[in-house]
């Protein structure tokens, strides 16, 4: 420590040799542009990958809500029993027809 209080970790002896170069004194224009481009695309990659994701869920996820049968399934059951109430005078009037059409040839 000096005089004045602060550490001199600066000033080196000559028993430690040579004075280095400060490590990452000069930015490399280099590596900081390649760093930025590759963070650019990597961030437009993963943009582009959640949207296909959220797509392909959001499409299944419609089908699953929006294209299914419940609001029909009232009127098909109407259908239905009013189909079964008319099988008896269905089938009779389709023997009728049928004898009708054996009965010309």
């Amino acid at each position: 420590m000096s005089a004045d209080g602060h550490d001199n970790w600066h000033q080196h002896t000559a028993a430690e040799g040579m004075p280095q170069d400060e490590h990452g004194s000069q930015a490399s224009a280099k590596a900081l542009g390649l760093t930025f481009i590759f963070m650019v695309l990597g961030v437009l990659f993963v943009i582009i990958v959640l949207k296909v994701y959220f797509d392909s869920y959001m499409s299944s996820y419609r089908a699953k809500i929006d294209e299914n049968t419940e609001q029909a399934a009232e009127i098909w059951h109407q259908k239905n029993d009013m189909l079964n109430e008319m099988a008896p005078s269905v089938r009779v009037a389709t023997e009728q027809v049928i004898a009708e059409y054996a009965s010309t040839n």
